[in-house]
């Protein structure tokens, strides 16, 4: 059923062909999205922190320290937003 090539082809080869798409995107990406968006992208997509530091060029732990100010992000909280709300700069 074709050339043989295709049938031989294993999990191990998809792997590291994926990886090379995955790090071409990337490359594309990064002059438009800065990195904070392309964690929040690739984190949307179930990657863990090690395979979007492996795309990314950088470490697990700082994708980890990424999500973590992304999730700060996402929640403020009320007090916060009521406390920056009434202080304002000070009359002198």
């Amino acid at each position: 059923m074709g050339n043989g090539r295709n049938s031989d082809i294993g999990f191990a080869e998809l792997h590291t062909q994926l990886r090379i798409i995955s790090r071409l995107i990337a490359a594309q990406l990064k002059p438009t999205m800065g990195q904070q968006d392309l964690v929040r992208l690739l984190w949307s997509t179930g990657a863990s922190n090690a395979e979007i530091g492996d795309v990314l060029d950088t470490t697990p732990a700082t994708v980890a320290t990424t999500i973590q100010r992304l999730k700060k992000r996402q929640k403020p909280t009320d007090s916060s937003a009521s406390e920056s709300v009434s202080e304002g700069p000070a009359d002198v």
